[in-house]
């Protein structure tokens, strides 16, 4: 959703201007995980239809069935240097931080969440829980920033870091409504632009009151 949200702002790219095939296979199926039910859910006017059975998505690609695909993780054609295959945008780091610094959105990966009847019961569990990941996520920026380098094999680690943080600040992995917002409501606006619901959601329809003003410490 939030790629085919980023082609239509950036690029003019509709979903519905796209014939969309879904793969009866995975080739990164052990990587990506299983198909969950929510994205079974196809829109209506998107012209979505089914590829041949038994291919998977590197096949279709590798074959010339499909021009491009989108997935969680590399397929495996690209993984095996498929002389055809290759990224849409080769330099794809410059093309991310120039989307960074235009939108100011870095994609949300993951988010927690907990039961509606155990917030209302013991409200107290929602800031305790916001608290422990901020906290926990302090002590990997620490370990980042001064120890990191020591064991990661990556040659450039530390000017990575670095530069992660000029770009997008110390605190890149922002946690709270609020540092977010921005990117919560564009995901809003995609879910809907693309018939995923049925209207624009809201910050305060979807969260708990009391965490929306919750802020790291």
């Amino acid at each position: 959703m939030t790629v085919r949200g980023i082609f239509q702002d950036e690029y003019g790219l509709k979903p519905e201007e796209m014939q969309w095939i879904v793969s009866s296979k995975d080739s990164s199926a052990k990587d990506a995980g299983k198909v969950s039910k929510q994205e079974n859910i196809f829109p209506k006017g998107v012209p979505i239809s089914r590829g041949p059975e038994g291919k998977d998505e590197s096949e279709l690609l590798a074959s010339g069935f499909v021009d491009a695909i989108f997935h969680a993780a590399e397929p495996r054609a690209y993984i095996e240097g498929h002389p055809k295959v290759g990224r849409l945008f080769p330099d794809y780091r410059t093309t991310e931080r120039a989307y960074f610094s235009k939108t100011g959105i870095f994609p949300i990966m993951h988010a927690v969440a907990i039961k509606k009847s155990l917030a209302t019961k013991h409200p107290w569990v929602v800031e305790a829980i916001f608290r422990a990941y901020s906290q926990a996520k302090q002590i990997a920026y620490k370990y980042m920033a001064q120890a990191a380098w020591i064991q990661d094999s990556l040659p450039w680690f530390g000017q990575e870091f670095e530069e992660t943080r000029k770009l997008m600040g110390d605190n890149y992995y922002s946690y709270g409504i609020k540092p977010n917002s921005k990117t919560l409501e564009t995901l809003f606006r995609y879910s809907f632009q693309q018939g995923l619901c049925r209207r624009e959601l809201t910050i305060d329809e979807i969260f708990e009151p009391i965490s929306i003003d919750l802020v790291e410490s």
